[in-house]
Order: structure tokens, then sequence, then C-alpha cells
């Protein structure tokens, strides 16, 4: 019976980090190929995806799903989900909200875009729903950490991920990306400094996961 438990085990943790791998080989293939500014497929989904972004959410997901244990191979895999749509989610608040400021900057309201105020009405139920799911799953599985120092180490992340968005802003960048989703311009302003708060913003999280309870409870 034990042996039959093990056994559906890997074969759940093999389901559950399958799509990850293939989408990181993917990733890594598309970026030797294309560079930073390349995007991907999400194989067998007919949509692309920044590959920069994808291998910051692959990474994430597989090393979260790894670490977490002695947790079920579900309980893992719903913590390490959760942590990646809040932290992209997140990430497309604040930049809507940045989005938004250059917009009633510059003007910027021509053409078919969606609403000045869309990408916060979307994304902030969704922040918000997701803070509230993450709370109430830790009280089940127990995989975030109660340590200050880590706390404190995830708001200086997040201290510095809307810095580098604040440097964005300085520079024009949000009302370049909508030239550029416009079809104003073919010139893609996706920059090192971009691609450094997409990393930020994912990361973020890491700090809090409890890999010491973990440890403690194996």
């Amino acid at each position: 019976m034990a042996e039959w438990k093990l056994e559906i085990g890997k074969i759940s943790n093999a389901i559950f980090i399958f799509p990850a791998v293939i989408w990181s080989v993917n990733g890594m293939n598309d970026l030797w190929k294309n560079g930073f500014s390349g995007y991907t497929f999400l194989t067998p989904f007919p949509f692309k995806i920044h590959t920069i972004s994808l291998l910051n959410i692959t990474t994430f997901y597989l090393i979260t799903f790894l670490i977490l244990k002695p947790h079920k191979p579900a309980e893992k895999f719903l913590a390490s989900f959760l942590l990646l749509i809040l932290s992209n989610t997140v990430y497309e608040l604040v930049y809507a909200i940045f989005m938004c400021n250059a917009l009633m900057s510059a003007q910027l309201s021509d053409g078919p875009a969606p609403p000045l105020f869309g990408g916060i009405i979307l994304t902030l139920p969704v922040v918000v729903g997701g803070i509230l799911i993450t709370r109430f799953l830790n009280r089940h599985f127990h995989f975030l950490t109660n340590d200050r120092n880590r706390i404190s180490l995830f708001f200086a992340c997040f201290s510095i991920f809307i810095a580098v968005m604040l440097m964005l802003s300085s520079t024009g960048f949000f009302a370049q990306v909508q030239f550029y989703f416009s079809g104003q311009t073919t010139i893609d302003p996706h920059n090192p400094l971009w691609i450094l708060s997409k990393t930020l913003c994912v990361w973020m999280f890491f700090p809090l996961l409890d890999f010491h309870q973990n440890r403690k409870n194996e």
C-alpha cells in the first residue's frame, strides 16, 4: 500500500511539472535564437508570451514545486500556481496604473485601445481575490513564512520593483509601449530595465515561502 502511494505520488509530481519543463525548454531555445525580446508559444495553446516572462514563470514554478515538501503534489501545485497568478496580476495592476498615468499625461487615447482604466478595473479584483485565496490556502497547507526578516525581504523587493517601474516611467517607456502596440512605431521598447521589473515581480514572492517549517515536518 505504501509503495502504491509512493508510485502515485511520483506520477502526480511528473504530471504537474511536465508542462513547465517543456515550456522552459521552448523558452531557452527561443532565447538562444531571438534574444531577450523574443516571444514563445505556450504549446499547445495558440498564443505567445515574452520569452523572458515565460522563463521567469516556469523557473519559479519548478523550484517552488520541488522545494515545497512534504506537501502533497496537488497542494504544491496549488501553492506554486497561485503565487504565480498573484505575482503576474500584481505586475499587471502596477503596469496598468503606470500606463494609465502615461496615457493621461501624453493624451494618447486615440485608436482602438481599451478604456483608460480598463487594466486597473480588471486586475484589482483579481489581486484582492488572490490575496484572500492565498491566505485561506495557507491556513490549510502552511506554505508561507511568519519570519519577519523574510517578510521584510519581500517588502524590500516590492519597493525595488516599484522603483524600477518609476524609472521606466521616467524614460517614457509606457508611452512607447502604447505607440508600439498600436502600430505607430516598429521599435520594440522592451529593454533590460523592463526585464528586471518582470523578474523582480515574480521572485519577490519567493522569500515568503516557508521552507524551514517544511524541513521540520519531514
